[in-house]
This record gives structure tokens, sequence and C-alpha cells, in this order.
């Protein structure tokens, strides 16, 4: 028998719109919607059909990048008329935005495109004309922070936004186009993701900053982890779930909650529990995986003797208070340790990855 389509939820089968899925946070999204339309509840023999899965990549083929059972179509991100195209057929009742130019250095060199994408502008008109009651779970970033803040302090919702680089500058270029067009959307304001590698070798992203620094542990000689650098390193798998979160009880709660909220109250910090510098994040990957320290160059980036380190400015301490979020769902996200002993356990962890910098 085929899947039954499920209103547990309250409304019913929803179908879910992933923009950037062949990225790799995008990848991982479309998976654990589709595991989540295996589940069985109860008694039933039969799963419950939670979502109509529409994944959409840009330049990777959909059939390179999307599981069975998910629709793949391609979509230029930048084009109103493409977004449009799409939304008009299958009319999704939410969009996950998971795409995006993410890379500081190569926002830097293309700024135009980095912008064209970044800021939604083409995205957010499109759902204005053609979805309009759509909500938008929209992937932002810690980088729209300066990282200038007093030690121990952690960045809110309510902080203080000033980006030092391209990618963070258009991607609050997003949250004010969200907010100011749309009637429902969810921003979620992640900090560095990692995981495992990702699912299909078509992700233009091998890896995230672990699988990075496992590699450097892992080679001779000393590699630069920089110090001043501190993130609210999240995991992947907990990203998604927030997104699955939102994706089945917005609606459900909108009459009650996010209607009376004002919108800067829909921007979620989403960091993992806890935060740590570069140099740290090595120590602890070190330890779990019984790496030698002996590769780890805790230094300053502004010290650094690697060209890379200096193509465009990154902040200093973008640490994250995400205890609204946590709070929301009842429950915490990972911390480092949690996620590399979850990933160990799972055998992940015995990759290879050649990454830009996170």
């Amino acid at each position: 028998m085929g899947a039954l389509c499920s209103p547990r939820m309250g409304s019913g089968c929803k179908t879910v719109l992933v923009t950037g899925a062949s990225g790799y946070l995008g990848m991982f999204v479309v998976d654990g919607l589709v595991k989540a339309n295996s589940y069985k509840y109860g008694c039933s023999s039969t799963a419950e059909k939670r979502y109509n899965i529409i994944a959409a990549t840009g330049s990777v083929n959909p059939k390179d990048a999307v599981p069975a059972g998910v629709q793949g179509v391609q979509i230029d991100g930048t084009s109103v008329k493409s977004i449009k195209e799409v939304l008009s057929k299958y009319k999704p009742t939410v969009i996950v935005n998971c795409m995006a130019l993410s890379n500081p250095g190569a926002c830097k060199d293309k700024p135009e495109l980095a912008e064209a994408i970044n800021s939604c502008a083409s995205l957010v008109t499109a759902i204005k004309d053609i979805v309009p009651t759509a909500l938008l779970i929209h992937l932002s970033t810690d980088q729209v922070y300066s990282g200038n803040i007093k030690a121990g302090d952690l960045h809110t919702n309510n902080y203080p936004t000033k980006p030092l680089n391209k990618y963070g500058t258009t991607k609050l270029q997003a949250e004010e186009n969200i907010m100011d067009n749309l009637k429902h959307f969810i921003i979620l304001r992640s900090s560095a993701i990692i995981g495992p590698k990702p699912p299909r070798e078509s992700c233009k992203k091998s890896g995230t900053f672990l699988q990075m620094t496992m590699n450097e542990l892992k080679r001779e000689g000393k590699s630069p982890f920089f110090m001043e650098e501190k993130r609210s390193f999240v995991y992947v798998r907990d990203c998604v779930e927030v997104i699955k979160f939102f994706t089945d009880k917005y609606f459900y709660h909108f009459p009650s909650k996010y209607e009376a909220q004002s919108k800067k109250e829909r921007v979620y910090c989403m960091g993992g529990k806890g935060s740590l510098s570069r140099d740290k994040f090595a120590e602890a990957v070190a330890d779990t995986l019984g790496l030698s320290k002996d590769g780890i160059d805790a230094t300053v980036r502004k010290e650094c003797k690697f060209k890379w380190a200096h193509k465009y400015a990154s902040p200093a301490d973008i640490s994250m208070d995400s205890s609204r979020l946590f709070a929301l769902r009842g429950r915490d996200n990972l911390t480092v340790d949690e996620m590399i002993a979850d990933m160990k356990a799972r055998g992940e962890l015995e990759v290879e990855a050649t990454l830009l910098d996170d």
C-alpha cells in the first residue's frame, strides 16, 4: 500500500519545497523529510505521509542530487521568472530556503552574484506574488554580527547587527527583505554547521570544518586554528530537526503565538549548546578521536602567514544564545563533544575532505 496523507499535524500533508537541495544542509533536510515520511504511528502498519517533497537544485542536475521518491527540479535563484514557475506548479505550503553563496571568499570575488542569490530579492518577490500564505523558513548566518562583544557575552536575535564581509551583508539584506514583505516566515541564524560528509557526491561541499580539522590533525606539520574566532558550532542533524519542528508546528501555533509577535521575534539564533574557539574545537576533535594535538597552531588570523587567511574580514567572537529556540522545542541542541561522539558511534568519521574556510 502507498503512504497515507497524515492530518496529524493539524493541516494535513504539507508540500515542502527545499531550495539549495544540492548543497550540504539542503541534502540533509531533504533526507530528513524523506525519513519522516516512513514513520509508522501507533498500531498502524502503514506509513503516514507527512510531506510532499520538492527538491530544487541550481547548477546541479536534480537526478544526481535528489533521492528516490522526491520530485527534483532546477531553479535559478536569481530569476523571479524561474522561481515563479516552480511555485506556480507545486504551490508549496512551506519553503525551506537553503540556497546561498555561502563561502565568504567567493562572495567577495563575486559580489553581484552573492547579492543576487543571498539577498533573496527574487525569492521574496515570487513568494509574495504566487504563494503569499506559504511559510518561508530561511537559513541566515551568525556572520550578520560584527563579533565585537565583551568576553562571556552571547549574541541574541535582538543584538545589533554589523556584518564585516559581503556574505554577512547579503544575508542581512535577505532578513530585511523577508521581514518587510512576507507575513509567514521563520529566520534561523545558523552558526557554522558541522556533520558527516554529505550523503551524495554531487554536493559541491565535500565536508565541514570538522573534516578539515581531522585532516589537518592527521597530517605532518602544524596548521593554524584561530583562537579569537569563537563559534556556536551546530550539528547538521539538529538543524534538520529545527526545520522539521517549524514545518510541522508553525501554522498550528500561528493564531495563538506568531501572529501577535513582532517580526524580530521570528528570528532565532540556531547554534549548538556552548561555543568554542577554532583551536579549542580542534582540541575537542583530537580528544574525542584520539588524535595528536601536536599539529594545532593556536594563533590569531591577523598573524597568520597564509594568504587565504586575509582574503576577507572574519568576525571574532560570534557566539550565540540559542536558548529561545531550545525552550520552544523543549530540548537543547548538542554540544561539540556530543556531536562528534554521535558521528563516531554511527561510523561516519573516517572521511577525507578538502574544504574552503567556513
